[in-house]
């Protein structure tokens, strides 16, 4: 994940970034926070947007989300069954574009942002480096690692508060919830302790076995790192424009 998840994120929840500085692309579609079709104005933008968005959106400098690359994530564990100090980088992620709409409400009085996507499967490859214990079971390696997550659904709730900046309204974020559930997880480690075929065979077994239990240990972790980098990257792209300008008045048909 980085910044600009949050850009496509908020352009999913329907929001066109327009104003007199800005010269926007003609295919952003607006939508009225005074709308009594606000929520149906959101789904037909996510809709029109959704080609350009897997292809990336140049004129946004947003990337492509098919694949997504992600250059380094770090995961660090040293409570309950989990004792771990992780590394990914160069990840990859396909299956993006294959993504459903459960829920995309806007809720303006409230300042609050809803989106809740479901993914049928994410696939991501990345070099890895590990080291540490799961459920007292030493874990170690350094390699290539695969990952496919079935049938993930990610809800995440924006709650902001108003202020005023230069003669105009501003938002920032008081809470970021993200929930998320999954059916399934496959996951492939090759090289772990150094090579070693049969132990790594084992451990592999192991955590496909066990990812049910696993995934419940890592969930605090990360729910907390979703929020951090939500909760970063939103306060910066509603510090750059005005509450007006990201859902504009008016026009409330």
């Amino acid at each position: 994940m980085d910044r600009n998840f949050i850009i496509r994120l908020m352009l999913l929840l329907g929001v066109a970034l327009q104003g007199e500085s800005a010269k926007l692309p003609s295919f952003l579609k607006v939508c009225y926070r005074d709308s009594p079709n606000l929520n149906t104005c959101a789904r037909q933008s996510f809709e029109a947007l959704r080609p350009r968005l897997m292809e990336g959106i140049p004129e946004l400098f947003i990337p492509s989300m098919e694949p997504l690359v992600v250059p380094q994530v770090k995961m660090d564990q040293d409570s309950g069954a989990i004792y771990l100090h992780s590394v990914y980088r160069n990840v990859k992620v396909t299956g993006i574009s294959k993504h459903s709409v459960n829920e995309l409400r806007l809720e303006p009085s409230k300042l609050k942002f809803i989106v809740s996507l479901t993914f049928p499967k994410l696939h991501m490859e990345s070099a890895y480096s590990i080291k540490g214990k799961i459920m007292m079971m030493p874990l170690l390696g350094d390699g290539h690692c695969q990952v496919d997550l079935i049938n993930i659904t990610m809800r995440t709730e924006l709650i902001g508060q108003e202020y005023q900046k230069d003669g105009a309204n501003y938002l920032k974020m008081n809470e970021v919830n993200v929930k998320y559930e999954l059916s399934d997880v496959k996951i492939h480690l090759d090289n772990l302790f150094n090579g070693d075929k049969a132990l790594g065979d084992r451990m592999n077994e192991f955590l496909n076995e066990n990812w049910k239990a696993l995934a419940e240990e890592v969930r605090p972790l990360m729910t907390r790192a979703l929020k951090d980098i939500l909760s970063s990257s939103v306060d910066k792209l509603f510090s750059s424009f005005s509450y007006d300008v990201l859902l504009p008045k008016g026009k409330g048909k």
